[in-house]
């Protein structure tokens, strides 16, 4: 008989079958940054991997966000397909004055 792993197991799970085989974590204290297996990482292996990976989701939501509004301003302006997005939005931020 096979016995399926731990990990095998959670990922057979539909919200847990995004399971990375290794997580990133941080470089914490005197401990510099290191890939861990995720069927051998620590709690708090996974906490610090989870808080570096919640500011990453942070500065993607601001970048997303930024690039929304160039886009929103550069249409305000007429701009469209092969048009420069950061010179038209620049003039819409002028016209705006």
């Amino acid at each position: 008989m096979f016995k399926t792993t731990p990990l095998k197991r959670l990922r057979e799970l539909r919200w847990l079958e995004m399971l990375p085989d290794n997580i990133d974590v941080p470089a914490v204290f005197d401990r510099p940054d290191q890939v861990v297996p995720i069927e051998r990482a620590t709690v708090d292996e996974i906490e610090f991997a989870l808080v570096a990976l919640a500011r990453q989701q942070s500065d993607l939501y601001r970048l997303t966000g930024a690039l929304g509004d160039v886009l929103k301003m550069a249409r305000r302006q007429g701009a469209c397909g092969a048009d420069n997005a950061i010179s038209a939005a620049a003039r819409d931020l002028e016209s705006g004055k």
